[in-house]
């Protein structure tokens, strides 16, 4: 499909048919459309119907997939959304009282969340904070709740639009970083750059180099707090085909389980580049990927030809910062490590982890 630099048609059709005529015109089934966008099917019917508008992040992966530019789907919606709004036309069918009544809003206002938009009425400043296009709230909130994945065993316990809030303000926050474009082997060769930031103890220390060897790679890295319904650590996913978010919350607030999440989504960016979204915590679903990041991580702190060492380490303190110099990593990160290979019991040495306070990471809240 070309773009169409004067296009701007005197009829009212959603997006969705001409994503079908692409289709129709390739001969591919929507299910491929779903993966390719990384869409569930439900959601990929309402994009086709009308109900789920284009954003940003679809606009690229359409102009991928189908053909055209961002630009051209990006003005489809727009053209769509404001006939739309002037006559009779099929109306977004999301919910948003529903939607707004499952938001922390206590918490988006005193984290500042909403504090660009202080003097919109709070249903306006509630739309504008999800908003990238004409619409596009229901995209980038309802939509991206229901792409979380989560355990069956914790579902009544975590909050979908409260997730989708958290991962919003980053994506918020990434956008005031500016970032060389995606170069996943820059990446990769700069994880022994990152490993040395490992034995640094405060976070002041530590979190702007971290962040500029993301920006030189092509990642925005970004600190933003949970709030109330939200219990994930971490997430990672492209805002657009060159520059990728790598999320971070320090829900847990000790060096091990920060930079085991810190490598873990490194591991999804280099081996899973074409899954868009990954959210880690207790009460997210496990998959083949997630294990393969969590193999990942525990490989890079601490390789293979340390495993002897782990075995035979005595159990004295003394013992484990000797050895965790050795290897590089800090006493937490080498505690942490053994408790999660079942060398340790999880209530043991937890003294020598160091554990972060909200004032250390306050300069990096976003």
């Amino acid at each position: 499909m070309s773009a169409t630099r004067g296009f701007d048609p005197d009829w009212i059709s959603p997006p969705g048919d001409t994503i079908k005529d692409a289709l129709a015109c390739r001969r591919v089934p929507s299910h491929l459309l779903a993966k390719a966008l990384s869409l569930s099917e439900a959601c990929t019917d309402k994009l086709l119907s009308g109900e789920l508008a284009i954003n940003a992040r679809l606009a690229e992966s359409l102009a991928s997939f189908l053909g055209g530019t961002p630009h051209f789907w990006l003005k489809r919606e727009s053209i769509y959304r404001h006939s739309a709004n002037g006559c009779s036309a099929r109306q977004p069918m999301v919910d948003f009282a529903a939607f707004k009544a499952a938001l922390p809003i206590k918490d988006m206002r005193n984290f500042g969340w909403l504090r660009d938009f202080a003097d919109e009425p709070e249903d306006a400043a509630l739309k504008a904070f999800f908003e990238d296009t004409p619409g596009a709230w229901v995209a980038s909130g309802p939509t991206l709740a229901e792409q979380v994945r989560f355990r069956t065993s914790f579902a009544h316990k975590s909050n979908p639009a409260a997730v989708a809030a958290w991962l919003r303000q980053g994506v918020r926050a990434a956008r005031r970083i500016s970032c060389a474009p995606w170069r996943p082997e820059r990446l990769r060769a700069a994880l022994p750059t990152i490993r040395e930031l490992v034995r640094i103890k405060k976070p002041a220390a530590f979190f702007p180099r971290l962040v500029e060897i993301g920006q030189a790679c092509g990642v925005a890295i970004v600190f933003v707090r949970t709030p109330t319904g939200c219990r994930a650590s971490g997430a990672t996913h492209f805002e657009t085909a060159e520059k990728a978010i790598l999320q971070l919350s320090f829900r847990y607030r000790s060096d091990d389980h920060f930079w085991f999440t810190v490598f873990h989504e490194i591991g999804h960016l280099l081996l899973h580049p074409t899954s868009p979204l990954f959210v880690e915590g207790q009460d997210y679903e496990e998959t083949e990927e997630e294990a393969e990041a969590n193999r990942f991580s525990a490989d890079v702190l601490i390789p293979a030809a340390y495993e002897d060492a782990l075995r035979t380490v005595d159990r004295d303190f003394r013992a484990y910062a000797r050895l965790a110099k050795r290897i590089g990593v800090s006493t937490g990160v080498l505690v942490g490590q053994m408790q999660n290979r079942g060398m340790l019991k999880h209530d043991q040495m937890n003294y020598l982890k160091e554990r972060y306070n909200w004032a250390d990471i306050a300069a990096f809240t976003l």
